[in-house]
């Protein structure tokens, strides 16, 4: 009887886990990245335990076309109609992929963000608490964000470049372009007075780097199996360095003190910074801590109900969703500006035409113009500038790696497939959408004129595929300031100074879900434009070498 029943098990066994999968399964059709794909999920896991993802994906997709499996309950997707439009504005919901960040804690009892929390309605309340805030009209319209870009530009970022030019000294750009993102976003979110400050303060912001840039290499195992390794790691197997969870906590403590300067700016309106510093209204804080506290006012049987959080606990919870703010809205935005500084450095025909645009603003963006600044408006509408960048986030996309979703219990078809059935994994990537050749041309060729010359057709057909903030609900909620941002330090820049490449070694990007470049650094020489040699053109200084 027990042989009976062992060989019941196994043929049982063989079935589920290989005929089933292989033959029977809804995804048996769709084409397999690999060999073992169809039945096993280990292929996939150790391409990206080995940080080869992105690449991967994107070979399989030019050989199979639109879908591939990628393992027994996984599916990649690369295209728009049957593919973006479906899993990602029709209410897919998120795996638990995005557990890693939760914010002040250890996966278990650590708490949600907007981007972690999981579930469409949830998602959308906490959206509409802050959403506003990150509106173009407000963005564009909002008085601290002039006058904080103002003084990010003016009184800290053009004056350490212009030190540099004047004594020849190379610029490491990668780093200072962290500081320059961190300090706009910290700026806007907490507001001016209770930022990082990171472009002055060197010595800050290398910890804060150290912390931030040396988790990469360990983000497999609570990306992919968190709850896994939150439970081997309880019983004192590590699977994760404790200095990774130090360097957490690091971070995590840096943005509480910050959210608590912003607290306390708005009840006795101090600043910590000298008298001259500019000051602004800390606008997501603000505004957060107001909605969180709306919310606690509970509507059951038609009577509001005042639902009580201990101060602590709100203070927290703000924090956490704040982290995720700065820390996204540093990262992506200086990734971006790395690759874009690096392109025009290749470039100084693009760098001559850019500053032929920039000469039209009123006012220009040169220091000798001071504190004047031309409207975010006028910075928005010059099309070449838009092109630049644009065409850095399609060729260079700060996240170029999956963003996986689940499919819903009611069978959906994705690029042409059976009816699948719920819980499949499913995602998309920038990078290979990006490198659509029927859509964008020759894809690997950086070329900001792609988009500056398209027609209003090809155009639209390019904004299709251009997934750079993502789509649908959970787009990045960023991407408006984000885009302000990046142009408003581009013109600055190339207002004012030409640039030229020293030492460009590991500008490669990592293959990774945050991509940056390997060697995290680009060395660049900067030359100050006199205020004749604006009228004419560039007369470029042959750099010095390091």
């Amino acid at each position: 009887m027990l042989t009976v029943l062992v060989l019941v098990g196994i043929a049982y066994s063989i079935y589920k886990f290989f005929i089933y999968p292989v033959y029977k399964s809804p995804l048996s059709t769709i084409p397999a990245a690999h060999i073992t794909a169809s039945w096993s999920p280990l292929w996939i896991l150790w391409i990206r335990y080995t940080r080869v993802e992105v690449q991967t994906i994107h070979k399989a997709h030019l050989k199979h076309g639109p879908i591939v499996r990628l393992g027994p309950s996984e599916l990649s997707v690369n295209c728009v109609d049957g593919g973006l439009r479906t899993i990602y504005a029709g209410g897919f919901e998120k795996p638990y992929f995005y557990d890693i960040f939760e914010n002040y804690g250890l996966i278990v009892g650590s708490l949600p963000c907007m981007f972690s929390i999981k579930e469409s309605k949830p998602h959308s309340i906490r959206k509409r608490m802050i959403s506003n805030v990150y509106s173009k009209t407000v963005v564009q319209s909002s008085k601290d964000t002039y006058e904080l870009t103002r003084s990010i530009l003016y009184d800290r970022l053009l004056p350490l470049l212009a030190s540099a030019a004047a004594t020849r000294s190379v610029v490491e750009v990668h780093a200072l372009n962290f500081a320059t993102t961190m300090d706009f976003a910290s700026s806007y979110i907490f507001g001016m007075g209770n930022d990082s400050n990171f472009i002055r303060d060197v010595e800050m912001r290398a910890k804060y780097l150290s912390w931030h840039l040396k988790r990469a290499d360990h983000s497999f195992w609570f990306l992919e199996m968190p709850r896994l390794t939150w439970i081997i790691q309880s019983i004192g197997i590590r699977l994760i360095p404790k200095w990774v969870e130090v360097a957490n906590a690091e971070l995590e403590a840096f943005t509480l003190a910050l959210c608590k300067r912003a607290g306390q700016s708005l009840q006795n309106d101090a600043t910590p910074y000298a008298e001259k510093e500019q000051r602004t209204h800390p606008v997501v804080y603000a505004q957060l801590a107001e909605s969180l506290k709306r919310s606690s006012m509970k509507t059951e049987d038609g009577v509001q109900q005042q639902q009580q959080q201990a101060p602590e606990n709100m203070e927290l919870h703000i924090a956490s969703e704040l982290h995720d703010h700065v820390i996204a809205g540093m990262d992506t935005s200086a990734v971006t500006l790395t690759y874009l500084l690096w392109e025009m450095s290749r470039n100084p025909d693009v760098q001559y035409e850019l500053r032929k645009e920039l000469r039209t603003l009123s006012p220009t963006l040169v220091m000798e113009n001071a504190p004047a600044m031309p409207s975010a408006r006028l910075i928005d509408s010059l099309p070449l500038l838009h092109s630049i960048v644009m065409e850095t986030l399609r060729q260079h996309s700060a996240i170029p790696g999956p963003q996986p979703r689940l499919t819903p219990s009611t069978p959906t078809s994705l690029a042409g497939s059976p009816p699948l059935p719920g819980g499949i994994r499913v995602s998309a990537q920038p990078y290979s959408l990006h490198r659509n050749e029927q859509v964008f041309g020759k894809t690997e060729v950086w070329n900001p004129k792609r988009w500056f010359h398209a027609s209003a057709k090809d155009r639209e057909e390019m904004m299709r595929w251009f997934w750079a903030f993502g789509s649908g609900g959970r787009m990045c909620i960023g991407s408006n300031f984000a885009m302000q941002e990046l142009k408003y330090v581009t013109a600055a820049i190339y207002s004012n100074f030409t640039t030229a490449i020293i030492d460009d070694t590991g500008i490669e990007q990592v293959d990774g879900y945050m991509a940056g470049p390997k060697g995290e650094q680009l060395q660049l020489q900067f030359t100050r434009l006199e205020p004749e040699e604006r009228e004419e053109k560039d007369r470029f200084i042959p750099p010095l070498r390091a």
